[in-house]
């Protein structure tokens, strides 16, 4: 390799790493100088700030940081307040405070991202301040004040660093994230539509695709506060993080329709209709490529528009292609995979025309557009949350209870870091092994402060040697967060780190003292480790019954509400509750892989329902609606209590309808074109649930519970 091969090599894959590592050390050293300068108690507290917010772009260090002031200001009022109120009353106290730990762990369930962090710091925040102040209620304004300056002067560090030295944009992730899903999800859609195998395999890189959708929602949401390219685009990622969805669960259904075509469906059949696919992948690429950037893709939507205006005409000449004697059944087959075809090639036109409009200049949007912005709706289990939030109260009276009975110096310290542990870790896709790591970082982190305290700052004079005594460790801990797989052990130095660094205003580190909240701050990770493997509802069988349930649950709504459910809150609703249940991340876990099962036939089945709802009002058929219902109700009732009988009144309830309206469409020979092709639709749409129905392949067949 040449030298200058080896250098391009270096730029790519190290330099940002690099970076990152002299980021957060200026800024770490930055916060300490100002903080010393300042002559504030606690300097670690601003470089624990910038050890925390700190991130490797620029939009998100914004926005961590926004948060993380927020939370801790709010933090601060609470615990103003509760001091104020119950400053003679311990008990009371701490009651209230079990109260709002719970609360505040609650909410960061619910919310995302940044705004789930808030809650972790409005709720830790409230031991850091409210417990020493409680203690020493004359000094409560003094430690507020103090606290909430030596947080600013982090974020300031932070940010500033961030956006000056070496800056890296969020919009420039969003932006390779866009045009890379776009290419891939091309890739996929082509090799499928050009191999004749089992489409199994493509059920996890579509898994990933939906994975996108939400961080690509968190990217936006942090980016608006970096540049004028993200506030001028983020109505239009937000459209087309909508439009995706629609195309991914579309794309499934037709994988799967097709997947039953190729094991029991006539041969010629599915032969026109891979003839068909193949065609629509062919729109989607350029020159048997995928598009690269917002101008291929602008050819790509021209060629879907294409395909879209002349699918009737195709369909009808690869239908009449197809051998005479073909039963009712088999053409409701193709008439079916067309059905889905053309859905996937209009939602395709629409998300490529969205894509290709990123960042044209001259595209302006209206007052009604900015009104409209699509967005994520929240959904999630209640009950989950609820034991979230008793898990964390749970865990603050474990702590106090221990600090009230022996009288422990170190007991705040084993609240404080115990209500951190069990909300930091709340939203973790897997709760335990994260705290395992935790633990190890917490143990590396413990040993370098004692080098460092009883070693080495021993032996700093002056700014300088004081800042050579707390590099090595900060840099190993920052270097480990850039590792995906351990960053939390990173983490758990860095936090075990700089709360025991052995100065504050003046070098204070005592072996006892030290001792005392070394064993606080491992007792404490030890007893959150405990609650999480107590009150599991991220991994255990118990929670992925209750997802199961839930997402069942969204088909019984779709056919009982009295508000037809809209295609997008399915969708929404659906990949909400098992990406914050964590099941996405693990799908390699078998139990996991059925909870991914679950979730993709309540969208096949839910999108069918729907379709079905939405036609019913437009169909003159005198017996029509009575049909419908009847389906719909033992689709309702199959997916309440999944077993073998009601699969099979289901299938008859839907073969009745079929066989009805079928007569009904071949006896009235007058009937107008329009109400000829909606009552196919539904005749389509009722096939599909059939098919699933029977697929011997399907969870509801696999699997009656979980």
């Amino acid at each position: 390799m040449t030298c200058s091969a080896a250098l391009s090599e270096w730029l790519k894959e190290d330099a940002p790493v690099f970076g990152y590592l002299l980021k957060v050390l200026l800024a770490s050293l930055f916060a300490m100088w100002l903080s010393l300068k300042f002559e504030l108690d606690q300097p670690r507290t601003a470089m624990l700030t910038v050890a925390i917010v700190m991130q490797s772009r620029s939009g998100m260090v914004f926005a961590k940081s926004y948060y993380r002031l927020l939370g801790t200001l709010v933090g601060i009022t609470v615990s103003l307040v509760l001091v104020a109120l119950f400053a003679q009353e311990r008990v009371l106290f701490l009651l209230s405070m079990a109260l709002w730990i719970g609360l505040c762990t609650a909410g960061s369930m619910v919310y995302r991202n940044h705004q789930s962090y808030g809650f972790v710091l409005a709720g830790y925040t409230l031991c850091i301040v409210g417990l020493p102040a409680a203690i020493s209620p004359e000094l409560t304004f003094n430690i507020a004040v103090t606290r909430i300056s030596e947080i600013l002067i982090g974020l300031i560090c932070a940010t500033m660093v961030s956006d000056l030295v070496f800056p890296q944009r969020l919009w420039d992730v969003i932006q390779a994230k866009v045009r890379q899903r776009f290419s891939d999800f091309s890739d996929l859609l082509r090799t499928t539509a050009q191999s004749s195998a089992s489409t199994k395999s493509s059920k996890q890189v579509l898994l990933r695709f939906i994975g996108d959708i939400y961080s690509l929602e968190s990217f936006r949401a942090s980016a608006i506060m970096e540049n004028d390219g993200a506030k001028h685009n983020r109505i239009r990622i937000s459209e087309m993080n909508k439009e995706f969805m629609a195309v991914a669960t579309t794309f499934h259904a037709l994988e799967e329709l097709l997947r039953r075509q190729r094991n029991n469906g006539h041969p010629e059949v599915g032969a026109s209709l891979a003839t068909m696919y193949l065609q629509l992948s062919e729109a989607i690429s350029l020159n048997g490529n995928s598009a690269r950037n917002e101008q291929e893709a602008a050819l790509v939507t021209n060629q879907l528009a294409t395909f879209s205006n002349s699918f009737t005409q195709n369909m009808t000449f690869y239908r009449m292609q197809l051998p005479q004697n073909l039963s009712e059944r088999e053409l409701l087959d193709f008439e079916t995979g067309a059905e889905l075809l053309q859905r996937l090639a209009h939602e395709l036109h629409a998300y490529a025309a969205t894509y290709a409009s990123i960042n044209r200049s001259e595209n302006k949007l209206s007052s009604s557009e900015t009104l409209a912005t699509p967005k994520l709706e929240m959904h999630f289990d209640a009950i989950a949350v609820a034991l979230a939030g008793v898990r964390g109260t749970l865990t603050l009276g474990i702590m106090t209870a221990l600090w009230l009975l022996t009288d422990w110096r170190s007991g705040i310290e084993a609240i404080t870091i115990g209500v951190i542990t069990s909300t930091l870790f709340a939203t973790s896709p897997s709760p335990n092994k994260t705290i395992k790591q935790f633990m190890i970082g917490a143990i590396i982190g413990t040993v370098s402060a004692y080098i460092c305290n009883f070693h080495l700052l021993t032996q700093a004079q002056g700014f300088w040697m004081l800042a050579l005594a707390v590099t090595p460790t900060i840099i190993f801990a920052t270097w480990l967060t850039t590792k995906p797989s351990i960053a939390v052990v990173g983490s758990g130095i860095f936090i075990v780190f700089l709360m025991h660094i052995g100065f504050n205003s003046t070098y204070n580190a005592n072996p006892v003292t030290f001792l005392n909240d070394a064993i606080a701050d491992l007792l404490a990770v030890l007893v959150s480790g405990v609650m999480y493997g107590l009150i599991d509802i991220s991994s255990s069988q118990w929670s992925r019954r209750r997802i199961a349930t839930t997402l069942r649950g969204l088909v019984v709504k779709a056919c009982k509400s009295p508000l037809i459910m809209k295609r997008v809150q399915l969708e929404n609703a659906a990949f909400d509750l098992v990406q914050r249940a964590g099941s996405a991340q693990r799908i390699a876990e078998e139990q996991d892989r059925l909870v991914i099962d679950w979730l993709l036939s309540t969208l096949e089945i839910g999108h069918a329902v729907i379709a079905l709802r939405e036609l019913k009002p437009e169909i003159n058929h005198p017996y029509f609606s009575d049909l419908l219902l009847t389906s719909l109700e033992a689709i309702a009732v199959l997916h309440e209590t999944p077993t073998e009988a009601l699969r099979i009144k289901a299938l008859h309830a839907i073969d009745n309808a079929i066989e009805n309206l079928t007569l009904d469409i071949s006896n009235d020979i007058a009937m107008p074109e329009a109400a000829h092709a909606l009552r196919r639709q539904a005749l389509s749409m009722l096939h599909f649930i059939h098919s699933a129905l029977l697929d011997e392949e399907s969870v509801l067949v696999t699997q009656e519970k979980i």
